[in-house]
């Protein structure tokens, strides 16, 4: 690892290898919805973010409030279809990105290999690389197994990722397997809201257990009645002392 990367690296986890990233990218597929705000971003921020994940849009608008972000660190999601990747990192970090994150929801090969050319020019300009990896797809939940689980997170390390965001196997013991086999920090989406908050701290802490390095939420956080709240509750788990 350059260098770069390893300070871009401690800047997204810290100390003590944990990070409670929101992700506030929704917008580019779900349009206008309530929370997917620079307001929302300046409050999880203040209540204990690390990091924010959001689209070239949003952080646009963001860097012209220097402060919004404070010492949180700037995710830049990015499109895997797109055609020009490296245009994409160097506009990205153009925006103050300490990293990129790159989706594949899909057993279609091209979405690898284009996973696997982020990879490279990310390593080329020294950004730590996040690859959210998922088994078939959002919408085939039985491909959501465990082993699959395990099986993406080490093929996403082995295509170059230094993170990869994934879902969360459903137990400790299986997701600790997962863990150790991705070779690289692994952090858990949230998917859907839930009404259930104790059940998803519970997951959360259940995760760390396991090993996870952290979390990387969206609607359980920014379409919450009190993101600040949730935002405190979930940083108080994920960085217990």
């Amino acid at each position: 690892m350059t260098s770069t990367k390893a300070l871009r690296m401690r800047r997204l986890f810290g100390p003590d290898g944990r990070l409670l990233l929101v992700a506030m990218d929704h917008a580019i597929f779900m349009g206008h919805v309530a929370g997917l705000d620079l307001t929302t971003m300046a409050s999880v921020v203040r209540s204990g973010a690390d990091a924010v994940m959001t689209t070239f849009g949003m952080a646009r608008r963001a860097a012209q409030s220097p402060a919004l972000l404070g010492q949180a660190a700037l995710v830049l999601s990015l499109d895997v279809h797109a055609s020009e990747p490296e245009e994409q990192l160097v506009n990205a970090l153009r925006l103050g990105a300490d990293s990129v994150k790159v989706l594949a929801a899909s057993s279609d090969p091209e979405q690898w290999r284009s996973l696997e050319r982020y990879a490279v020019v990310a390593e080329r300009w020294g950004v730590p690389f996040q690859a959210e990896v998922i088994p078939g797809g959002f919408d085939q939940p039985d491909q959501h197994t465990p082993a699959n689980i395990a099986r993406v997170c080490r093929q996403a390390a082995e295509m170059g990722a230094d993170y990869v965001k994934t879902l969360y196997t459903g137990d400790p013991d299986s997701m600790q397997r997962a863990v150790e086999g991705a070779t690289v920090p692994v952090v858990i989406l949230g998917g859907d809201r839930t009404s259930d908050e104790d059940a998803l701290v519970r997951q959360v802490r259940d995760a760390i257990s396991a090993g996870v390095s952290g979390v990387a939420f969206g609607r359980n956080i920014w379409s919450h009645p009190d993101p600040a709240a949730i935002t405190r509750r979930l940083a108080a788990v994920v960085h217990p002392d």
